[in-house]
């Protein structure tokens, strides 16, 4: 059962105020260049499904992107990409100049999905298709081989997928081996579903998809990150995040038009925008 607490003012208004200032000097040619190569990507009709579109209105790729400060030159590397919504936006941005990175977790041997997670990384990116440009590749993280050398990463990216990297219970190591491929002052970009302050829950043990913004900024602060800004481009107050089933239940994953009428209307879910860097050395 869900046990609502007390949030003291101060504390709100931190969570879900405005934020830390913004560090990024936007307006420079360099944003303004990197701004239009980020919507070319999404405005790529011939990579991005009719599906894939309709779904920018709540996950707003454009200012998301743009806010964590991707450029078509940096290596980012995409934390469970699953089916590809950001890939499709990642890979075209930075076919050309940079290197796309899809992370997956480390397959299970005992898993029923093994033999699936094993073709994983030779399969997701298909040489064919011209959304990858030609040092874009697929690992996994949380192996002996690191996914990247040290400091050879300029941006990690974690896209509603926090809450099963806690669940599977190794959630440092994982912070522990992003921080090491990250250059000094690369960015780990998260958003989150975000579950309210006043609810008594345990992100470990409560598989709700939500999760505090206080819990994922204190987590990844003690892994030796600095919170760089916050962001409310992904905020949802429609979303009550309440539900019995958790952010499931706004069934996200479906068309519109096959959606409940109610949750047409709510849309997808409130989510927390956080940019966090590696410290310079």
């Amino acid at each position: 059962m869900i046990k609502p607490l007390i949030l003291g003012a101060a504390s709100a208004l931190f969570l879900f105020g405005a934020g830390a200032a913004h560090s990024h000097n936007h307006g420079s040619k360099e944003d303004m260049s990197a701004k239009a190569a980020i919507e070319a990507a999404v405005n790529n009709t011939a990579i991005r499904s009719e599906l894939d579109r309709e779904r920018d209105q709540y996950r707003n790729p454009v200012e998301t992107l743009s806010f964590f400060g991707l450029t078509p030159d940096m290596t980012v590397a995409e934390l469970g990409p699953s089916s590809g919504w950001y890939t499709r936006i990642l890979a075209p941005v930075t076919a050309e100049k940079g290197k796309y990175i899809a992370l997956n977790g480390s397959p299970n041997p005992e898993s029923e999905r093994y033999e699936r997670q094993m073709q994983w990384r030779e399969t997701f990116i298909d040489r064919g298709n011209a959304m990858f440009g030609p040092r874009a590749t697929a690992r996994y993280i949380g192996q002996t081989v690191p996914f990247a050398a040290p400091n050879s990463v300029d941006m990690v990216l974690i896209f509603r997928g926090m809450h099963g990297q806690i669940g599977r219970g190794d959630v440092n190591g994982l912070l522990a081996e992003v921080l090491s491929a990250l250059k000094p002052g690369g960015v780990l970009g998260i958003v989150q579903h975000r579950e309210r302050e006043d609810f008594d829950t345990d992100p470990v043990t409560t598989m709700r998809g939500y999760v505090k913004q206080s819990y994922i900024i204190d987590l990844v602060k003690a892994a030796g990150f600095e919170l760089a800004a916050t962001s409310e481009i992904n905020a949802n107050p429609k979303d009550t995040a309440d539900w019995e089933r958790g952010v499931w239940t706004l069934q996200a994953g479906r068309p519109l038009a096959e959606k409940d009428p109610k949750f047409r209307e709510i849309g997808e879910s409130d989510r927390m925008t956080l940019k966090f860097v590696k410290p310079a050395q």
